[in-house]
């Protein structure tokens, strides 16, 4: 029986694979896609809370994710699919004078390469967010082309416009080995046979580190979750993401934003982190996220958002 051989294999459909399978298949190339799950973006893909922002300190991050907004923001435009893209933007704010120099030294940064980012003064960012606790507020930074999507309709998006132009993709099966030789890649093994090519993507998430070894590399990903809520859709209210980086026990930061179709979606980063791929919900998120979301912003629209709820992690 011959082997089939593929100008790329890559491991993961998810946020990283999907959108590799597809634009190399633009390109004129013929991939593969091996997923351990039974269909695409299951991994972490689908615990994402959706967020797009180019407002990073790395050139290569900032230069990726003007790119990526270039994508998302005109996806439905080009390709016809309604991936729930909503521009509100993202705003980071400081309540103290530290945030405040963080922030500003950042904005020189971000502005070299080319992002649309400033800073707004209290009132003016009042202006912007309304509902924001202007007690000690200082100002914060403001990035309008920043953005959200559905992370669950994008994977699709990219899933079926993949398929269209010849992409293969085998589900529920395991890279079980990178085949080398003389230095070389020249295959992959799986726990359903075997395929070759000169090219192996690594898109595996969380999984990356174990994929990387099995060629001889040692990719220090090290997953952690972060915990996350959301609520009913409701009448729109909020524009942009809301980042607060102050530290409070139990979480480094916290952040929210409404998705296009209404829901309020929060989220935590756990302090100290929670290492590992455990996904279970705790009975300390909701208690913890809601003070910080009553204390950022004290004047919710409780009438039509109802209570926070549902959590899960990411």
């Amino acid at each position: 029986m011959t082997t089939k051989v593929y100008d790329v294999i890559i491991v993961g459909a998810g946020s990283v694979g999907l959108p590799a399978a597809f634009f190399l298949a633009q390109a004129g190339l013929k991939p593969l896609v091996i997923d351990q799950f039974a269909s695409p973006g299951q991994g972490s893909n689908k615990a994402a809370i959706g967020g797009i922002r180019a407002t990073h300190s790395a050139p290569s991050k900032i230069h990726l994710c003007i790119k990526s907004i270039e994508i998302f923001s005109s996806w439905q435009e080009v390709y016809g699919d309604n991936i729930e893209w909503y521009e509100g933007g993202y705003s980071f704010v400081a309540y103290r004078k530290r945030d405040e120099r963080v922030l500003k030294d950042l904005l020189k940064i971000q502005q070299s390469y080319g992002l649309d980012i400033r800073w707004l003064g209290r009132d003016d960012l009042l202006k912007v967010i309304p509902a924001l606790n202007p007690e000690g507020l200082i100002g914060g930074t403001y990035s309008p082309k920043d953005g959200s999507a559905s992370p669950l309709l994008t994977a699709h998006a990219f899933y079926t416009h993949a398929k269209e132009l010849g992409v293969e993709f085998r589900f529920r099966e395991r890279v079980t080995g990178i085949i080398r030789r003389r230095g070389r890649v020249v295959g992959i093994r799986t726990d359903q046979g075997g395929y070759a090519t000169g090219t192996v993507i690594n898109a595996a998430g969380p999984w990356a580190r174990t994929v990387a070894q099995m060629a001889g590399l040692d990719v220090p990903v090290a997953p952690d979750s972060h915990e996350a809520g959301i609520t009913e859709p409701v009448e729109r209210f909020l524009g942009p993401m809301v980042v607060d980086i102050r530290p409070a026990e139990g979480s480094k930061n916290y952040y929210f934003y409404q998705h296009a179709p209404g829901p309020i979606v929060f989220c935590i980063t756990p302090d100290p982190p929670i290492v590992g791929t455990d996904r279970r919900e705790t009975s300390v998120f909701l208690p913890m996220i809601a003070q910080r979301m009553v204390d950022l912003m004290p004047n919710w629209p409780i009438s039509r958002c109802g209570v926070p709820g549902g959590a899960s992690t990411r």
